[in-house]
């Protein structure tokens, strides 16, 4: 069985980068640079920068390399999620990643199956619109998922906040049984770099 990757250690004055699809991803880490204390960050020269760039997969990867040329490299994570995406074109992310020292964040099917795990252990795949409809109930968020996804993080706290670390823990114990981001579903491996990205083992 494959090891569950540790976190690594990041300088506390290394630049970071998130990139992510959509403003659900964006307003999520958001909320956890608040949560961890980085508030603190400049917003002309942030340690961490968290942009939504409404691309996916390979054109994500390609904007996150464009923004950060000639800037300090600092670390770069991008975040997104199987959708329709083919075999290949996650292969593909995959090396250009790993080419560019870019860490891919990535759930399957789509970013809802870490938002479920907030509130209990997922061991098999759902559809996004099975996830969507599941999220709805009243002991989620008791509202219509739709209507939901893409708030603030004010919204967002209400519901997640306090649910990190049993979102860590879950996450954790799919990955000791689903590690291939290539193939696997369920899957995420968002827990595995919160440690590195935020400078915590407290969740």
């Amino acid at each position: 069985m494959r090891k569950k990757r540790k976190p690594k250690e990041l300088s506390l004055q290394q630049s970071i980068y998130i990139f992510c699809e959509g403003e659900t991803e964006e307003n999520y880490f958001r909320m956890l640079k608040q949560k961890y204390h980085r508030t603190e960050i400049s917003i002309a020269r942030p340690k961490i920068e968290i942009k939504a760039m409404g691309r996916s997969g390979k054109m994500l990867i390609h904007e996150a390399i464009a923004h950060t040329k000639g800037k300090d490299p600092g670390k770069i994570y991008v975040v997104f999620d199987r959708d329709d995406h083919g075999l290949q074109e996650i292969s593909e992310c995959r090396k250009l990643a790993q080419k560019n020292n870019i860490e891919i964040l990535f759930s399957s099917i789509c970013f809802e199956i870490w938002i479920l795990m907030h509130f209990e252990p997922v061991f098999k795949s759902y559809s996004r619109p099975a996830l969507f409809q599941k999220l709805s109930g009243p002991q989620y968020f008791a509202q219509n998922y739709k209507d939901f996804k893409g708030a603030d993080v004010l919204h967002m706290r209400k519901f997640l906040y306090d649910r990190i670390k049993t979102a860590k823990e879950n996450a954790d114990a799919l990955y000791l049984r689903k590690n291939n981001l290539l193939t696997d579903d369920p899957f995420t491996n968002i827990n595995c770099y919160l440690g590195e990205i935020f400078h915590t083992d407290q969740f």
